[in-house]
């Protein structure tokens, strides 16, 4: 095999162009430290924890720049606060829960800014340590036919990727390149670095390092599948574990987020009626808001002790939109358009019948016209916010989900394609006749069309099978995603270097090999499929149900005290005279406003907390399960809102 020296310089290269949230954050905090270094000095005292994190991350930053940006937003958010307070205390009065909003959400943002680091680092962790069965696997898979750990972590080092590999590669880079150090040492120095996160994975490190000096072949196999199999069943435990301690923070949190703010909505009435005028827009908004703060980051301490599962899939061979630009489909038919004149021209046509009914609270408009608007009020305006976060996330990750899709189906089909190729080949057929064979006998089948791909390719240009499969011109895996599927490919290529026999007993091992990962991951879905469907059906169903029915109770108990009011007006009793009862500022149409924005900003904080624990840090997967579950959240709400109403005549 030829030995190919890891690329490390690429490594330490950081992208400046922003586009994702951890660039931004990170163009932030060098802004921030270039115009405002007073604000904390190089050597300011921060944990280990961020350290460690920052250098996980390879971001370039240094401790004292996150800390300066941090700071920085403190004071502007403070002032940011006062102003408001200082506005609403000469408009109205001071308010209670504006203060105390005021006070805390700069703390907050504070916090955040210090912990998104660590947080990025523990989920960053979590990915690399459930990419480690499959990269054990393949480690084991090399093993099997040359026993020279140097030969293996050249390999996965060449056609594998993640954090551990990385470690890996740097581990062979250092002997290669004539330091004095023993690669045996160096990976068990990696097993002990991961092993502080997976005690399992170091178990395995171990084993596999141990079994090279194995001189009994059948022993040495015996070792390698026992390091496969403690790392497997040491993260069905830890899932299992963290699963059976999901119950009672998942309750904390869904109730917290979706119960006890609108509660506090649906009592607003009685407070201000018992002179508690807490029900202005204004707080009402700010309350809502700083719950989302609270739920948000109550997901995070959760997401965070996470165990690994399985790495999610990595897509690179997709068409991505233009920068700046969301890519639709409507039929067969696909096209780009600008995202944020495209998103703000959705917003108004589907908002349009909301936006004229609160201009016309602020502006006159003619009698006729303002009962026509009455019927739609602000519904309009949530169906527009809740469509265009939808739009967002699925012009920018639907084309990826196809691609994903077609990965999942490959691998998926990995197990059964390779056992066919081991029986034929034990058959003593040849590898051109083989790949023939299964391109017929799996027609349906993504690994099937590969193979047939694969043997034209062989057939109409003459070539290697090497070629066939992996020129940069024609071969048929250069447009696949699936890394597996290249793995398992090149390892059947070099085995067909040491006869039929190698060839076939290789390749049963990998089919053995990966069909434990499959069975393992599905173990792993069934472990955490009760609990996630119930919170999905939370987030997507109840929340919605809740905060329609919450408005409705709301404009419900208003009524009653209006009517009770009256009532004591007939009688004789002059309601203003009376100092204990006032009379509450949000309307109904606003209160319905805010709490259906606060339905959707809520309904997107729990699929995220929810495709997070199902998928790890998957990108692609979060827009799916967003454009998939808001539109159904949309709906049951607009239902239980118009039934509501219907019902008790509000």
């Amino acid at each position: 095999m030829k030995t190919t020296l890891p690329d490390l310089e690429s490594e330490e290269k950081i992208e400046h162009t922003p586009k994702t949230l951890r660039d931004y954050y990170i163009l932030m905090c060098k802004s921030s430290s270039k115009y405002f270094n007073f604000l904390a000095k190089e050597d300011v005292k921060v944990t280990e924890e961020l350290k460690e994190a920052l250098k996980f991350l390879n971001t370039g930053l240094k401790p004292h720049e996150v800390i300066i940006f941090s700071r920085l937003m403190l004071i502007i958010s403070f002032l940011f606060f006062a102003i408001i307070n200082i506005i609403f205390s000469i408009v109205a009065s001071p308010s209670i829960i504006l203060i105390t909003i005021g006070i805390t959400i700069p703390f907050f943002i504070a916090y955040w800014i210090t912990d998104y680091p660590k947080t990025e680092a523990k989920l960053e962790r979590i990915n690399a340590l459930s990419k480690a069965p499959t990269t054990l696997t393949q480690l084991v898979i090399f093993l099997k036919q040359n026993p020279n750990l140097e030969k293996a972590i050249e390999f996965i080092s060449n056609y594998s990727s993640g954090k551990i590999v990385e470690d890996f590669k740097k581990a062979l880079w250092k002997c290669l390149m004539g330091h004095k150090v023993n690669l045996k040492k160096q990976i068990l120095k990696i097993a002990d670095k991961w092993g502080k996160y997976l005690s399992e994975l170091k178990r395995s490190i171990y084993l596999i390092v141990a079994s090279i000096a194995e001189k009994d072949e059948i022993k040495r196999n015996q070792t390698l599948d026992r390091a496969i199999a403690i790392s497997l069943e040491g993260i069905v435990n830890k899932v299992k574990e963290y699963t059976n301690q999901l119950y009672l923070p998942t309750l904390f949190l869904f109730s917290f987020g979706t119960v006890l703010p609108l509660v506090i909505i649906s009592l607003l009435p009685i407070l201000a009626f018992l002179g508690k005028e807490f029900s202005s827009p204004l707080q009402m908004f700010a309350l809502l808001i700083a719950s989302l703060f609270g739920i948000y980051f109550y997901s995070n301490k959760i997401l965070s002790k996470r165990p690994p599962s399985f790495a999610s899939i990595e897509i690179t061979n997709v068409k991505n939109p233009k920068p700046g630009h969301l890519m639709l489909k409507f039929g067969k038919k696909e096209f780009q358009v600008p995202m944020i004149p495209y998103l703000l021209l959705l917003f108004i046509l589907i908002g349009f019948p909301g936006i004229l009914f609160v201009l016309s609270k602020i502006t006159y408009v003619p009698t006729s016209i303002s009962n026509i608007l009455k019927g739609f009020n602000t519904l309009s305006l949530i169906w527009a916010f809740g469509i265009v976060i939808v739009v967002h996330s699925y012009g920018t990750s639907w084309f990826k989900k196809e691609a994903r899709d077609k990965v999942e189906e490959v691998e998926k089909e990995i197990v059964d394609g390779l056992y066919q190729l081991a029986s034929r080949i034990s058959e003593g057929r040849s590898p051109e006749e083989t790949i023939k064979f299964i391109g017929e006998s799996m027609p349906h089948t993504k690994f099937g069309e590969i193979m047939k791909k694969t043997y034209e390719i062989l057939r109409s240009r003459h070539t290697t099978l090497e070629d066939a499969f992996f020129n940069e011109e024609y071969g048929s895996l250069i447009h696949e995603d699936s890394k597996n599927l290249k793995i398992v490919i090149r390892i059947f290529l070099n085995s067909l270097k040491k006869g039929v026999t190698n060839c076939a007993h290789t390749l049963f091992t990998i089919s053995n090999h990966y069909d434990e990962l499959h069975k393992t991951e599905n173990k792993l879905k069934a472990t955490l499929k009760n609990s996630l469907s119930m919170m999905r059906t939370t987030a997507s169903i109840f929340a919605p149900i809740v905060t329609g029915l919450v408005i409705t109770l709301q404009q419900l108990i208003q009524t009653g005290i209006e009517s009770a009011k009256q009532k004591l007006t007939n009688i004789g009793y002059e309601y203003f005279s009376l100092s204990f009862l006032r009379t509450p500022r949000l309307s109904s149409e606003l209160l319905q406003l805010i709490a259906g924005i606060y339905m959707i900003l809520l309904a997107y904080l729990l699929i995220r907390y929810v495709s997070l624990i199902e998928y790890g840090k998957d990108e692609v997967m979060l827009k799916y399960e967003i454009w998939k579950n808001i539109p159904i959240a949309l709906f049951i709400f607009t239902f239980t809102l118009i039934m509501s109403k219907l019902m008790l005549g509000v």
